[in-house]
């Protein structure tokens, strides 16, 4: 080969590898502007974001900001204070007119997955009782009265109304009940579901929190119910 020819082929091979650099870069830059889903490393979130304990019942919980996405499927309600009617279990509630059944909505925590309790035909898992009577203390606390929020789908397959609920307990602290559920290792962070990457964040923290507090679930160093 001679040395001009040399030259050339260097030149092609350079010329190659910044075509494939820039693609790289265009792939890249594709895949942080339209990727869906957050992936969040679990081993390198501090479970000290919160700053503050998880141990109190009534501890507010650290809500991070975040724009809920559009829905997709409209509830029969809308966003306001409810009266809880009674806990079905530890994520799922039911609200509206206690004298009235037509006018009362079964309201399933999104994002929160708490073991069951109540399924047909299934014995109740481990802590799913504690998570049962936690939502229920929590919410008599709160005078029985709860703030839905929606975000992303308002209806899942079996008709519930999927909601963020929030209690303003009697010193006037809000609490948001999906994500304290989660912190206190009474729920599993479900994060394959549609709803905002900022609750989905907050939702991954918490559990988190909970892993490296060994709270409830996680007590053993894993999930008792995995």
């Amino acid at each position: 080969m001679s040395y001009s020819t040399h030259i050339l082929y260097m030149g092609t091979i350079i010329n190659n590898e910044r075509k494939v650099t820039i693609m790289k870069k265009l792939l890249l830059c594709c895949y942080i502007i339209f990727c869906p889903i957050v992936i969040l490393p679990v081993g390198c979130i501090d479970h000290k974001i919160h700053g503050h304990s998880a141990d109190k019942l009534a501890d507010k919980s650290t809500v991070i900001p975040y724009d809920p996405l559009p829905s997709r499927s409209i509830s029969p309600i809308e966003e306001d204070i409810f009266d809880v009617v009674r806990v079905v279990d530890g994520d799922t509630i039911i609200v509206g007119d206690s004298n009235d059944r037509e006018k009362q909505y079964r309201v399933r925590l999104i994002g929160a997955d708490t073991p069951e309790v109540v399924r047909m035909g299934y014995p109740v898992e481990p802590f799913g009782q504690e998570a049962s009577d936690f939502t229920k203390q929590i919410i008599t606390k709160a005078g029985n009265k709860v703030r839905l929020a929606f975000d992303g789908e308002q209806v899942d397959r079996f008709n519930r109304t999927l909601a963020m609920v929030y209690l303003t307990m009697p010193d006037g602290t809000e609490i948001w009940l999906n994500e304290l559920l989660i912190r206190e290792g009474l729920a599993h962070a479900r994060l394959d579901f549609r709803y905002s990457h900022g609750a989905k964040l907050s939702f991954a923290v918490a559990e988190v929190e909970a892993r490296t507090n060994r709270k409830n679930m996680w007590k053993d160093g894993e999930n008792n119910n995995e």
